[in-house]
């Protein structure tokens, strides 16, 4: 490695004296935004002020002529966030000068510029979308293009070239076996080279490339002295050289990250260049920041929990508001019954004056919305996907309603048989969901037990297992309905579902990985159970650090409400009901030490005893053994934590849905103190 010096200005360092610029920063914020020169690594947790901290130290770097406002190039990884960059930048007085964009948008405008100095002609086009071109490739080897677009994505992130791919691929969760991937990549970049083109990947590798011209490299150097990077636990390979090649020698960069916050491996991301910063640039600054000013401190404290059981020696949030309500974890008999009490749980928030567009809905994958979107819309609740189609407009289920109206308008004609009469499901007598079914495995390859690799891929089985789910949901409601009367069903309900105007305010509907960005009032992560959180094809153990990291993000969106909820049974493959175990994560976060406020954690023996002798009692009454009722370990919680309403019931280890309706009143009435066991458990009624 280069040894890497200082950059130089036109300006000599000015003193450091006292400036308004700082005032209402954080010791630890003041702090980095005190360090104008050389290697910074900002480590800054959730809601910690990342972005304030880092637009103050651009100013502060302009403001003591450190640097030149047009000498420092801000990074970042959407046209949003640079966007956002931009005008924080302007309010502190950069006048437009400092250069806010992502690594794309900078590499490109780069190629432009120098294109023609370092090579004969114009500059290559850039193909606007790998699926046009990957189509007729995809086809032939019968996977989703998007599939093919998305795994040469992370190869080009990762600087994975088509000769390497079949050794590093092997392991992948790829649409197709490594060699033949390979081949596949090969074929693709050749294409692209016969029509002159480069994709949105290889403007990093162009720009590099063109860099190795040392001209052009000392004029970009001197164009650009002063870099900083957001969200640099979401650098790939590909950017980092580009970085590299951009600071030369040089070593005036300053990063902010949070590594607890990775959640896009998938795509090429890695947060080792923020872990290993310090070994890269030895003499870098380090600044931590653990101040949250977004949330209350028991959502932080639950997050804080989930890091905790897996990295002991995680940074913990220090929370900078006031206190709020407890975290809610609630178990329920199923997922109808989830929707119903987490709807009742928003009207009531929404009643104590929430603002409806600061409650988020949070799902694990797209497919989940389906039900949810229904759900609000027959609730009268103003809901909206975020950042994606509404389920019927999804292009997969789309294709699946014209399968399954051509099937109902042309049934098959079996030889020597007389035609089903008009009106009849093309089987003749037989349930409408399992033509469905029969529809959806013939014309769309659907098959309901072989989830497909690929994310693409199995978004798209899901979406279609969604559709599945809701027709046999409505045949088993309506045991009567025929196939024509099941389509005009889901034509009603796809009008019903296009969501609230765009203009109105409404409930946001999104996925975890969509949830990264925002925060909101009140944030409900729902469905989480094994096979979802983590997903089924977490497998390995940074697949389930990955998933650990995408819960903890969810749970940090949250400013003051936190709901998290899962179902004990929920549609399976044959969209019958499955038996679902909670998230191992829910066991983490549940925290079996704290009681209700000014009460300690010991096990109260009197209350001990109170309750054995009661749920001696009770199997009695029941005929069944006591461990039935509630086994050792719940009772010695119960005596520690003394729970006051329902929820805390169900945060209890060994109480669900089932069981608190059926002892939660007597447990509240034997759990509060004298004289206040009625009004405990009318007040905490579910």
């Amino acid at each position: 490695m280069a040894q890497l010096t200082r950059a130089t200005s036109d300006t000599a360092p000015q003193p450091t004296p006292a400036t308004p610029a700082l005032d209402g920063l954080s010791v630890d914020q003041a702090v980095a935004v005190r360090a104008v020169r050389g290697p910074v690594c900002i480590i800054a947790g959730a809601g910690s002020g990342k972005t304030r901290t880092i637009t103050h130290r651009i100013a502060e770097q302009i403001r003591r002529g450190v640097a030149r406002a047009d000498q420092i190039m801000a990074l970042t990884f959407t046209e949003r966030a640079a966007a956002e960059l931009k005008a924080r930048l302007d309010a502190l007085g950069s006048d437009g000068r400092v250069r806010a964009t992502t690594f794309h948008a900078a590499a490109f405008a780069q190629i432009r510029y120098f294109w023609r100095r370092a090579y004969d002609g114009d500059p290559p086009q850039v193909l606007d979308r790998k699926v046009p071109l990957l189509l007729p490739l995809a086809r032939s080897a019968g996977v989703e293009a998007s599939d093919l677009a998305s795994e040469i994505e992370w190869a080009k992130a990762r600087l994975v070239t088509p000769e390497r791919y079949a050794q590093v691929g092997r392991h992948r969760d790829a649409p197709l076996p490594a060699e033949q991937m390979a081949a596949l990549y090969t074929r693709y970049e050749a294409l692209k080279t016969d029509r002159g083109l480069i994709d949105f990947d290889d403007m990093l590798h162009v720009a590099v490339e063109l860099l190795d011209d040392d001209g052009i490299a000392a004029e970009v150097r001197d164009r650009y002295r002063y870099f900083t990077v957001d969200e640099f636990q979401d650098v790939n390979p590909a950017q980092w050289q580009l970085l590299r090649r951009w600071l030369g020698d040089r070593d005036e960069l300053c990063v902010v990250g949070d590594p607890d916050q990775t959640i896009y491996s998938f795509s090429g991301a890695t947060s080792e260049y923020l872990r290993n910063f310090r070994t890269t640039f030895p003499t870098a600054t380090m600044v931590t920041l653990t101040d949250n000013y977004r949330s209350t401190a028991p959502v932080l404290d639950v997050a804080n929990r989930l890091l905790r059981a897996a990295w002991p020696d995680a940074k913990q949030l220090r929370a900078q508001r006031d206190d709020g309500p407890r975290p809610r974890i609630m178990a329920f008999d199923d997922d109808r019954v989830e929707r119903a009490r987490t709807l009742d749980w928003i009207r009531d928030l929404i009643d104590d004056g929430v603002p409806i567009d600061e409650i988020a809905v949070c799902v694990r994958t797209n497919a989940q919305t389906q039900a949810w979107e229904e759900a609000f819309e027959r609730a009268g609740v103003a809901a909206r996907v975020h950042g994606d189609r509404g389920f019927f407009d999804r292009p997969e289920v789309r294709q699946a309603m014209q399968a399954i109206r051509q099937a109902a308008a042309h049934p098959p004609v079996s030889t020597g048989a007389t035609p089903p009469p008009p009106g009849t499901t093309p089987a003749g007598d037989r349930r409408p969901d399992r033509v469905v079914e029969q529809v959806l495995r013939e014309r769309l390859s659907w098959h309901p037990r072989r989830e497909p690799n690929g994310q693409a891929a199995r978004r798209r089985w899901r979406n279609v297992a969604a559709l599945h789910e809701l027709v046999t949901r409505i045949v088993d409601e309506r045991d009567d309905i025929d196939l024509p009367g099941l389509l005009a069903e889901l034509a009603e309900r796809a009008r019903a579902s296009g969501g609230a105007h765009p203009t109105r305010p409404a409930v946001t509907l999104l996925t975890l990985h969509k949830a990264k960005g925002s925060e909101f009032d009140a944030v409900c992560l729902v469905g989480l159970e094994e096979g979802m959180v983590p997903i089924s094809y977490a497998v390995t153990q940074d697949d389930l650090d990955e998933e650990r990291r995408l819960l903890y993000v969810g749970m940090t969106r949250a400013r003051r409400h936190l709901w998290l909820s899962w179902a004990q049974q929920r549609p399976g493959w044959s969209s019958k009901p499955v038996r679902r175990r909670p998230s191992r994560f829910l066991d983490d976060v549940a925290d079996r030490r704290r009681s209700t406020p000014g009460r300690g954690a010991q096990v109260d023996d009197q209350l001990a005893g109170t309750l054995r002798a009661w749920r001696l009692e009770r199997a009695r009454r029941d005929e069944v053994p006591p461990y039935v009722v509630f086994n050792d370990r719940t009772l010695q919680e119960l005596a520690a934590t003394r729970p006051t309403s329902v929820a805390e019931l169900l945060a209890v280890h060994g109480l669900g849905t089932t069981k608190v309706r059926r002892y939660g009143r007597e447990l509240l009435g034997l759990l509060a103190p004298a004289g206040l066991g009625d009004a405990a458990s009318d007040r905490s009624r579910a």
